[in-house]
């Protein structure tokens, strides 16, 4: 649940928080990228079908071109608890598989891993 939302009432995150979350994504500030990639699992429960797809491609995409492993971290750590909500495709990954899994390390690796699994099609 978002914090500014009542107590048992859910809804998407809606278009202006949508664009916050992209900005932040791609921000040049590596403790913004971190502090997002927190705040789209804090959101989890709270986004619609249209969202994931929006935020698992841009995820995707910003965490092979990711030059800081804190924020890569961060970023796959987001992408596989989206993949809770049950909106992920394999598609949204593709970008993914551009990651040179070798050069992973720790829970970067483990959460390579678990997507690869769960929405990479065999070579």
């Amino acid at each position: 649940m978002r914090p500014d939302e009542p107590e048992g009432i859910i809804m998407p995150v809606g278009n202006e928080n949508l664009i916050r979350v992209a900005r932040g994504l791609v921000s040049a500030s590596p403790a913004t990228r971190e502090e997002t990639s927190e705040l789209i699992c804090d959101w989890l429960h709270s986004y619609d079908r249209r969202e994931v797809s929006v935020i698992a491609g841009l995820l995707s995409s910003v965490a092979v071109l990711e030059s800081e492993r804190d924020c890569l971290e961060s970023e796959l750590h987001a992408l596989s608890e989206l993949t809770g909500t049950g909106f992920i495709e394999a598609d949204h990954l593709t970008p993914l598989w551009a990651l040179q899994r070798q050069a992973l390390r720790g829970s970067e690796l483990e959460h390579f891993d678990y997507l690869a699994s769960e929405y990479r099609a065999p070579d």
